[in-house]
């Protein structure tokens, strides 16, 4: 439960800031900025996700050998 006020937490205070840089600065990229690093950091979890499951799908394998050979 708290762990989802924590992410609730990050995409305001992201929100905020931005809007900050887009009011006080004039900055109008940052929101385009957020959206790119936002997917391309999803993408990045992804892949090592993949590569997590690879590895563990192999040692599963490997310790249901051993426990059926006793």
């Amino acid at each position: 439960m708290v762990l989802n006020y924590i992410w609730i937490a990050f995409f305001l205070i992201a929100f905020i800031i931005a809007l900050v840089k887009v009011i006080f600065f004039g900055d109008m990229e940052i929101f385009t900025a957020i959206m790119n690093s936002t997917f391309d950091s999803s993408k990045t979890a992804f892949e090592i996700s993949l590569g997590l499951t690879g590895v563990l799908s192999l040692w599963l394998g490997i310790m249901k050998i051993g426990e059926n050979s006793g």
